[in-house]
């Protein structure tokens, strides 16, 4: 059974706060009360003058750095991204898509790939798929995050606002602080075209869509995980909005206080790292005890949902653990 071994969390130490983004963001005042005073959000991590190599190298080293012992063992590396690219077209180099800080690792001989098509639920997904490729002794390496380097990718219209951020998180076989117990992921194929280009119906009829996918895919998984709802400590979802999430869990008869949903407020949606964040941030707080049952959620366009059921073990977390929100 899959285990995450260990998880680093990080952010630019630069934040912005959402009043200050009307201008930036094309945000009319009334837009920017719904962003607040509705969805509840408050601030951003977002710089556009650190490169996205710095930013996921800030993360892979942090986690590296606290396991050495590991590193012989890793065969796998992933960066999992929402945009189909992740840095300028027209780049000569035949990994231009592979992050610098992944070379050292593919160098040294282990696979490295990304992975897309699951948009903001690709790191989620890829728990699954790991699963399945490491083998015995094995160790693989989930690299999630983007930048919001452009008004049109930071703003979903009446939805979410991306910020930044970057998780490395480490699995494998070996013993760690998370149990992968089983995953689960689905996919409504009619919403596949996203290539990001303006004008485009890829979200025709989504918004009405939305609900039901959430809510059925969550009530679904548990079916399959042979759970309740009530036998779950937490959710940890992706953090589009809290209204939605309230929304959800009334469809999928899940108590509102199991969310974990905290960071919506300083963080914003923070593409495919949400759920892994909301599982950092819950580590930070203190509020996972052995034994508790953890479920991680995303939905990404395209659109896929996909879940995780983590069991808390008694293995400790890696010390130090950060506490500063900035690296970890």
């Amino acid at each position: 059974m899959l285990n995450l071994i260990d998880l680093s969390v990080v952010f630019p130490a630069r934040q912005e706060k959402l009043v200050d983004l009307a201008e930036d963001l094309s945000l009319s005042r009334n837009q920017i009360r719904m962003f607040d005073r509705f969805f509840g959000f408050e601030t951003f991590h977002c710089d556009h003058n650190e490169p996205l190599d710095a930013l996921l190298s800030r993360a892979t080293d942090g986690l590296m750095a606290r396991n050495p012992h590991h590193r012989a063992a890793l065969s796998h590396a992933v960066h999992c991204h929402t945009l189909l690219t992740t840095h300028v077209f027209g780049q000569s180099s035949a990994l231009a898509q592979s992050p610098a800080c992944l070379a050292g690792f593919a160098s040294e001989g282990v696979e490295v790939f990304s992975a897309t098509m699951n948009h903001c639920a690709t790191g989620l997904s890829m728990l699954g798929l790991l699963d399945h490729l490491l083998d015995p002794g094995d160790l693989g390496l989930i690299l999630i995050g983007e930048k919001a380097f452009h008004p049109a990718i930071r703003v979903i219209e009446n939805t979410t606002i991306m910020g930044e951020a970057a998780a490395a998180v480490l699995v494998g076989h070996a013993p760690g602080p998370f149990e992968v117990v089983d995953t689960f992921v689905r996919h409504a194929p009619q919403f596949w075209k996203n290539t990001g280009l303006r004008g485009e119906n890829y979200l025709e009829g989504f918004d009405s869509a939305y609900l039901h996918l959430a809510s059925s895919t969550l009530r679904d998984a548990l079916a399959h995980f042979d759970r309740t709802a009530q036998s779950l400590r937490w959710i940890m979802p992706h953090n589009v909005n809290a209204p939605s999430w309230y929304q959800v869990a009334e469809d999928a008869g899940l108590d509102k206080a199991q969310l974990r949903l905290s960071t919506i407020g300083c963080y914003g949606h923070c593409f495919g790292v949400d759920p892994f964040l909301n599982l950092w941030r819950g580590a930070q707080d203190g509020v996972l005890q052995p034994g508790d049952e953890v479920l991680l959620f995303s939905i990404g366009l395209g659109a896929t949902a996909s879940c995780a059921l983590l069991r808390v073990t008694d293995v400790p977390l890696p010390l130090p653990f950060p506490t500063n929100g900035v690296s970890g």
